[in-house]
């Protein structure tokens, strides 16, 4: 099973490769700017629970983690501790994000990180060599 989890909203083009971008495309349509990030009514949807006490998200689904925004972008550093605690805390859930700020990555991992996390995978994207260069020292 999949599930999209997007903790945040709202992104700044970084490069090139943004050009096309689903998300502000989208944006447009609602007349909305893709330029303000905003925390997201779904949060905390892996930590929520049904009527019985059940997870909402089942075990061993996979998390299409902040596919509206970027994980690692500046204006969601408040509020990423407790993402990293939610993501603890559901290791039986596997999530997958994508970035294009793999700079900011080791400064914005939670200080447990090698304790655990292993449910985790983190992709950077690469739009040409010159983005390799520089994302990939």
């Amino acid at each position: 099973m999949d599930e999209m989890w997007n903790l945040w909203h709202g992104c700044h083009k970084k490069s090139e490769g943004c050009q096309n971008c689903y998300v502000f495309r989208r944006d447009a349509e609602f007349e909305k700017d893709s330029n303000v990030v905003t925390k997201t009514s779904s949060f905390n949807l892996p930590i929520r629970r049904d009527r019985s006490g059940n997870w909402k998200v089942p075990s061993g689904t996979l998390m299409w983690t902040c596919f509206t925004s970027d994980f690692f972008i500046e204006e969601a550093d408040q509020w990423r501790e407790d993402a990293w605690l939610i993501i603890h805390r559901r290791s039986d859930l596997h999530f997958f994000m994508i970035t294009k700020r793999p700079e900011r990555i080791l400064q914005c991992l939670p200080e447990d990180w090698g304790d655990g996390y292993e449910n985790v995978t983190i992709c950077c994207t690469m739009e040409n060599q010159r983005r390799v260069d520089e994302r990939l020292p």
